[in-house]
């Protein structure tokens, strides 16, 4: 009883002085107002004290491992050969893996059921020549780029083209109905001539350009690569026309596993491991 008649007396001491003074006493609310607020962000946002937990990420870290999803059928990003699979994309799941301190687990599937996968925790990530697609952004976590497969200019070292602004009044060779033929139809409305010569390979249109036939070819960078490096005469350009982001899709629950993921491949992008592995396949 004593307590409660302190509390009220308290309560009124508190409350005539509010009356006395509104202003400072407004102001004293709001102050107080914005540290509750901050202190409940504080303690309920993702892995704090009292907010959610990513349960996939600790979960890895006692067990040691880090299940992977792809569909072994790209190469020289995924190939499956009689001793493991192999490729770009598996060189950076290991090392991924080895980043973290956990061993990598490859799993197999097609792929039409590597989100399916993803979605009900079969694993915990899937790489496989994917894109940011919006359809699943809802649950989806999409990493930085770890390969920019676009749209690349191919031309002759004696007669190099860097920008497609160069190829005014000139011939582009390209492949058929592909994403550098609607690039380059774009790009007739822009300059003041284009003519676009169409192939029915990206294997073509490069062959096209050794021939003197087209100035140069707009081509994916991976086909690209792999032509060049049995052709010396050809060059690429210092960046893609149209960008194709590699990327590698985690839940969006899991916001630590992302985290790690992005700094880790951060990291292999600085250090030059990335490059290195890019390297070795094409």
């Amino acid at each position: 009883m004593r307590l409660l008649k302190g509390i009220y007396h308290h309560l009124r001491h508190l409350y005539m002085w509010a009356k006395l003074h509104p202003r400072l006493a407004l102001a004293l609310c709001t102050i107080l107002c914005a540290i509750f607020l901050i202190a409940g962000w504080l303690l309920t946002r993702p892995g704090a004290l009292l907010g959610p937990q990513d349960g996939t990420w600790y979960r890895s870290q006692i067990n040691k491992d880090l299940y992977v999803g792809l569909d072994p059928n790209y190469p020289p990003f995924t190939e499956w050969t009689p001793d493991q699979i192999e490729g770009i994309e598996a060189d950076i799941a290991r090392e991924i893996g080895n980043r973290l301190g956990v061993t990598t687990s490859i799993l197999i599937m097609g792929y039409d059921g590597l989100y399916d996968s993803l979605y009900t925790g079969y694993v915990d990530m899937i790489i496989f020549g994917l894109s940011a697609d919006p359809a699943y952004e809802e649950w989806v976590y999409y990493s930085r780029p770890y390969y920019d497969a676009g749209q690349i200019l191919v031309s002759r070292v004696a007669a190099p083209v860097d920008n497609i602004r160069e190829l005014d009044g000139k011939t582009v060779a390209v492949e058929l109905a592909s994403a550098g033929d609607i690039a380059a139809q774009r790009w007739v409305r822009r300059l003041h001539a284009l003519d676009i010569q169409r192939h029915l390979l990206p294997d073509e249109a490069m062959h096209a350009v050794q021939l003197g036939e087209a100035d140069a070819a707009l081509v994916d960078t991976v086909s690209a690569r792999l032509y060049l490096a049995d052709h010396d005469d050809l060059r690429l350009a210092s960046k893609t026309t149209v960008a194709n982001g590699y990327v590698i899709a985690m839940r969006k629950a899991n916001f630590r596993l992302n985290a790690e993921v992005d700094q880790a491949l951060a990291d292999m992008i600085a250090d030059g491991t990335l490059d290195a592995i890019i390297a070795r396949w094409l």
